[in-house]
């Protein structure tokens, strides 16, 4: 999985091409051998030696500004059967877990921050692709605002917010995000995700089960909404 658009990052000098390669091609060994992701891997890529080279030549691009990568994956990922956020999710956990046994904190710094842009994208592309996904970004009529949250950010984000839960009945929220990116979460079968950004706003249904992880540093608030004569 890797994204067509990232920004490269300020190259880091303790970090060499051989750093990201050995990080590539021990990740994807974990990745092949996982339950989860090996099968959908394996089913697509019918070269891995080619295949690994490209993701070595995407890394080394985006860390160390390096020429030789090119490449348009956001539609390849699209037009993948099956695909669902529990994919991604592992995908990330797989990452983060390979780069802290590495012993590279320079390499680690950058790139899970980037891996975790990247699975939120490609995953926000592939949900476009699928006729349903369309998400309510205004407040229905008839609705009034009776309270409000504190503004929760990125590093103070309470531990509820970041684990399956649901708005009570009766209750409508628009969760606005004031900085930085986060990915929301309809925690139902199959997931539902859509990354939101700086000035997004999304309504979250009352007792719909959700969650939200932030992915770049930010913050967000909630404004909460229920019939006018309630």
């Amino acid at each position: 999985m890797s994204d067509s658009h990232p920004e490269p990052s300020t190259t880091d000098a303790a970090i060499s091409v051989e750093d990201i390669r050995h990080l590539v091609h021990t990740f994807y060994g974990q990745v092949r051998e996982d339950p989860l992701l090996g099968p959908v891997f394996d089913a697509h890529v019918h070269d891995w030696d080619e295949h690994l080279q490209t993701l070595v030549d995407f890394w080394s691009w985006l860390v160390l500004r390096q020429e030789g990568f090119s490449g348009a994956p956001m539609p390849k990922h699209a037009r993948l059967p099956d695909l669902s956020w529990a994919h991604f999710e592992r995908w990330l956990a797989l990452f983060r877990q390979t780069t802290a046994e590495q012993n590279l904190p320079a390499l680690q710094a950058l790139v899970d921050g980037m891996a975790e842009r990247i699975a939120a994208r490609l995953w926000e592309h592939y949900q476009k692709q699928a006729p349903d996904s369309v998400w309510l970004r205004e407040v229905p009529q008839g609705l009034e605002s009776y309270k409000t949250s504190p503004l929760f950010t990125h590093d103070k984000l309470p531990a509820a917010l970041q684990s399956t839960h649901t708005i009570k009945a009766g209750a409508w929220g628009l969760l606005r995000v004031h900085g930085g990116s986060l990915v929301f979460t309809l925690d139902i079968e199959p997931p539902r995700t859509i990354l939101l950004e700086a000035g997004d706003q999304l309504v979250v249904e009352p007792q719909v089960p959700h969650h939200v992880t932030f992915v770049k540093p930010g913050s967000l608030q909630i404004t909460f909404y229920r019939q006018g004569d309630a």
